[in-house]
């Protein structure tokens, strides 16, 4: 007998064991969420196969592509191929996230990539929740929100410190991750001077201001920022809306008023949270 795999692929296998009738009920919530608020798990998969095309046409191997993409090498071949015409949304933003150019080679130390999945449960964000928003499989980053690896590919690693740098403004939906965390000992994001460096040890006392988020007018014009910085490499709206995690017409709208040369409105007056934007590698 197989072992159990405490997932909702197990569970579909026929396995009735606890962890992964969890996992299913926990799938089953999070589908009627999505269906009640108009949004479809799977999509059409053209823009998602381009990309891979223009990937592989800078080097990428379909191997290297599913690393990156924290996805199997079966799904990136049947995307490139064609014979998948709709895949599930978080595939397709992980795939979307690759930034164009030579692949990356070899493991780098995980230590940060551990800290920042803490940090973000510190916050209130349970690891479905940054797998979704990260496109990536829950079970991965189990394991490194464990600290069970001593290393991790480096675009994998990139593609989490990115998740981590939009999610660590805003507070997470979950206050059974933030008992958790606490009571784990975890450390939030104002905790490191430098979160990658594993000798660096954690601040003292961080953990009273580890709540701290921008306020609603400091994390647009951050958001903005980021707009702006993908439009200068010429991304089009959707692909930085997939990317960022925004409305393409939220990002359409930025593009217009840059293209316009307009200011901000909403920018903040004052420097905002810069110690945060500092622990988030902003």
């Amino acid at each position: 007998m197989n072992a159990c795999r405490r997932s909702r692929a197990c569970y579909l296998a026929g396995c009735r064991n606890e962890p992964c009738l969890m996992a299913n009920r926990r799938y089953m919530k999070r589908l009627q969420y999505d269906h009640a608020r108009g949004q479809k798990r799977r999509i059409d998969a053209t823009q998602t196969r381009v990309w891979v095309e223009r990937l592989a046409a800078h080097g990428w191997t379909r191997t290297q592509i599913a690393d990156a993409a924290g996805t199997t090498l079966t799904t990136i071949r049947r995307i490139a191929t064609g014979e998948a015409r709709n895949i599930n949304r978080f595939i397709a933003a992980g795939i979307l996230s690759i930034p164009l150019g030579r692949p990356d080679q070899g493991r780098i130390d995980s230590t940060g990539t551990t800290r920042r999945l803490r940090a973000l449960a510190v916050l209130g964000y349970p690891i479905h929740t940054i797998a979704e928003a990260s496109g990536m499989d829950t079970s991965m980053l189990q394991g490194h929100l464990a600290a069970q690896h001593a290393t991790i590919p480096a675009p994998i690693a990139r593609r989490i410190a990115s998740t981590y740098r939009r999610l660590c403004f805003i507070p997470g939906p979950s206050q059974i991750a933030r008992t958790r965390a606490a009571a784990r000992g975890w450390h939030g994001p104002l905790a490191w001077d430098d979160i990658d460096d594993p000798a660096c040890p954690p601040s003292e006392g961080a953990s009273e201001q580890d709540g701290v988020v921008l306020s609603r007018d400091e994390l647009a014009a951050r958001r903005r920022a980021e707009v702006e910085h993908l439009g200068s490499y010429g991304a089009s709206a959707q692909e930085i809306a997939d990317r960022v995690g925004l409305a393409v017409k939220y990002v359409e709208n930025i593009l217009r008023q840059l293209e316009n040369g307009q200011a901000n409105s909403r920018a903040p007056k004052a420097d905002p949270a810069t110690a945060i934007a500092a622990a988030c590698g902003a």
